[in-house]
């Protein structure tokens, strides 16, 4: 303000106790009614309080600076608020400066509980009661303005990957430019974990699930921003992953997530599953592959687990349904490429191997005298098949996969 002692013309009387405040509030009003933003609000405040106005938001990043020809301003005020032993509750602050100047004061500017930054001022004078108050209506218009710029921020770019894992681009270039035109800077790959909570009492189940998120972001790591889509009672982490040594951390992470929830108590099990590398343009089908995963993980594998897509043989197939012969094919390709190729490498018969071992009841004995070798061969030959393939023989889920891979081969191979 011009000065506590210097009252300003008023419309209410020059006698008026908060004359002065209640003509800020109406300048105020005007400017956030005419969307004027967190400049002109601060550029406001400098000029009513003789002072340098500083505005930044909850990580101490720059949104506003004004009045810097009356003060010297530091870069953030962080470091001044971090010095003080104070109340967390007290909302305006007094800031002590070194030097002969007056002390700085700063306010938080809150929406409900959520803190979204801080607004200081670096005075000629030293601030009185009617300034404070002008600082904490400020404060108020600013929490306003941010609470709407981030709202709207947040619907554009939840709408874009709504949008996105719905399908709605056909071309890449359109989706990228939405993307930007969103605030979004697209990866060009992702991977995506669905991650859900079960058992939880109504009550406390609100309060459970943010927990959840907060473990789950905490655990899973990404080079780059992590996008939660709530599906269900729980979420989907679609995370970018560009190298492949970015999707095998993110698979690993995303195991240890159940691990990390019993760490924190969580108090219930956790279930999710791990989709499969997919560009940005198809990105939900990485998504569909994550909740397919958890919903396999979930009733074959039961506990709490978070699985991976690829390690869960046949079951995402016989899950979905309707599988066209090129399908079944890949999948079998797939299940057999690596012990395929060391047959071709070396000259074994790991494939032959296996196959009889199963026709014949899993005897090794039986498979020895129909191969020719001893059975100790035999013995050698299944633990390199364990060993190429990682499928555990003594599994009923990985055997599955095996019989199932080595049937699709029987009936696709050409003669």
């Amino acid at each position: 303000m011009k000065s506590q002692h210097q009252q300003l013309p008023s419309s209410r009387g020059d006698d008026h106790p908060f004359g002065d405040v209640l003509l800020f509030s109406d300048a105020l009003s005007r400017v956030v009614a005419g969307g004027g933003g967190a400049k002109a609000i601060a550029t406001l405040l400098a000029r009513e309080l003789r002072a340098a106005v500083l505005v930044e938001d909850a990580e101490w990043r720059h949104l506003a600076l004004a009045g810097t020809g009356l003060r010297a301003v530091p870069p953030s005020a962080r470091s001044l608020l971090a010095a003080l032993d104070r109340d967390p509750d007290e909302r305006v602050i007094t800031v002590p400066l070194p030097g002969d100047v007056p002390p700085a004061v700063a306010t938080a500017l809150t929406a409900g509980e959520t803190n979204l930054g801080w607004l200081t001022a670096f005075p000629q004078h030293v601030m009185g009661d009617v300034d404070r108050a002008a600082m904490h209506l400020a404060a108020n218009a600013l929490a306003i303005e941010l609470t709407r710029d981030q709202g709207g921020g947040k619907n554009r770019r939840r709408t874009f990957w709504e949008r996105l894992v719905n399908r709605t681009f056909d071309d890449p270039i359109e989706a990228r430019d939405e993307a930007a035109a969103s605030g979004i800077t697209l990866a060009p790959q992702y991977l995506a974990v669905a991650i859900e909570a079960e058992g939880l009492e109504e009550s406390t189940a609100t309060a459970k699930t943010g927990d959840l998120r907060r473990i789950a972001l905490e655990t899973i790591r990404a080079n780059g921003e992590i996008v939660v889509l709530e599906r269900g009672g729980g979420f989907v982490f679609l995370c970018p992953a560009q190298l492949e040594v970015d999707a095998a951390n993110l698979r690993t992470a995303a195991m240890l997530v159940p691990r990390a929830a019993t760490k924190a108590q969580f108090g219930a099990k956790v279930v999710g599953g791990v989709g499969r590398v997919a560009d940005a343009i198809d990105a939900a089908r990485t998504l569909e592959e994550a909740r397919s995963a958890m919903f396999i993980a979930r009733r074959i594998f039961g506990g709490s687990r978070v699985m991976p897509y690829d390690d869960l043989g046949i079951y995402p197939l016989l899950v979905r349904g309707n599988a066209t012969s090129e399908e079944l094919r890949a999948f079998s390709d797939r299940v057999l490429a690596p012990l395929r190729a060391y047959d071709e490498k070396h000259q074994t018969e790991l494939i032959r191997t296996l196959r009889l071992y199963f026709e014949v009841g899993q005897n090794v004995k039986t498979a020895a005298a129909e191969l020719s070798v001893h059975r100790h061969t035999v013995f050698y030959r299944l633990r390199q098949i364990a060993e190429i393939s990682r499928f555990n023989l003594d599994s009923p889920h990985d055997q599955l996969t095996l019989r199932t891979a080595i049937a699709i081969d029987a009936l696709t191979t050409r003669t």
